[in-house]
């Protein structure tokens, strides 16, 4: 057991969007951190949930400044790290309100409670603050987002560099991996409707470096053993298309891939536009770090391996 003095030591931190995926990538890779952390979470459920370690997960409003205000002068977390989003791109355009109160309005709040608490915010953002003609980009290159999802995370990370906090923005885009309830993401979408059996079709001129999430929980890892400030990015070792990458993942799970059939980003009518050359290059925090992410059939190999583990053997959600 740790002294008393040790236990005052700790860093205290506290996740919000205890249920998403990054959430649970930054829990497991502490877990085994040699590192101990005093670890909360908070989720905008209705009711308190426990998380698989046991540790308990509070219900809490970040975009009520006064209820989170109180949550944290009463834990005085060090660290703030803010995975939750509103991430529905088409929907933002007219769910507008909605999407700024999540998005930005809860970032002020956060760097308000920062300045109160001296904390440091690690805060989570997108390759959608890039206009996608020449991606994928490095922490130097202007942004230009397009829709209004990608305009509400482009003001939550103005919200954090002019609030004179200390902070870390890290931006990721296509977010992959295993977790305990098989939460929604490209992967899990794709198995899905493979194992329906039926045709389907992915966009082939939309253009990443889909990023695993344990990859990020590493990437956390080292950023709170450092306590680095600044903008990184973060994603995966191959750029490729949507649909290139829904064909590898029919070829490591061993599904039909004949039953993934190519279509263009209009055939889809979407709402909102999309960076079609998107995509992060993620060199800085891989020389900083001394880390590499995943490519995409090594993330996969671990994510089908994790699965197993896990029980979920059958793709359908």
């Amino acid at each position: 057991m740790p002294s008393s003095k040790q236990q005052s030591e700790q860093e205290r931190i506290l996740i919000i969007g205890a249920g998403s995926k990054v959430a649970e990538a930054i829990v497991r890779t502490l877990a085994i951190s040699p590192i101990k952390y005093s670890l909360q979470q908070i989720t905008s459920g209705v009711s308190k949930n426990s998380h698989p370690d046991g540790k308990t997960v509070f219900r809490c409003d970040v975009t009520n400044r006064k209820e989170i205000k109180d949550f944290c002068l009463n834990a005085q977390p060090t660290i703030i790290i803010n995975t939750a989003a509103y991430t529905s791109v088409d929907k933002a355009e007219e769910e507008r309100q909605t999407a700024w109160q999540v998005n930005v309005s809860a970032v002020e709040n956060l760097v308000a409670v920062c300045r109160l608490t001296d904390a440091h915010l690690i805060h989570f953002s997108t390759d959608y603050v890039f206009d996608g003609t020449h991606g994928p980009y490095t922490e130097t290159d202007k942004p230009n987002p397009l829709g209004y999802y990608a305009k509400t995370k482009m003001a939550g990370e103005n919200v954090c560099i002019g609030g004179s906090i200390n902070h870390t923005i890290i931006r990721t885009n296509v977010l992959y991996g295993a977790t305990q309830a098989l939460k929604h993401d490209f992967v899990v979408w794709t198995l899905g409707k493979l194992s329906e059996g039926k045709p389907f079709s992915v966009v082939n001129d939309q253009f990443s470096n889909p990023t695993l999430i344990d990859d990020i929980g590493y990437l956390i890892e080292k950023i709170l053993r450092k306590k680095t400030q600044g903008i990184f990015h973060a994603g995966g070792a191959d750029w490729l298309s949507r649909f290139d990458f829904a064909r590898k993942i029919a070829q490591v799970f061993r599904e039909k891939e004949e039953l993934i059939q190519p279509i263009t980003t209009t055939d889809l009518h979407q709402a909102a536009p999309r960076p079609m050359r998107g995509g992060v290059i993620p060199y800085k925090a891989e020389t900083m770090f001394g880390m590499k992410f995943s490519g995409i059939e090594s993330g996969l190999v671990t994510m089908k391996r994790q699965l197993q583990v896990t029980g979920h053997h059958q793709w359908t959600l």
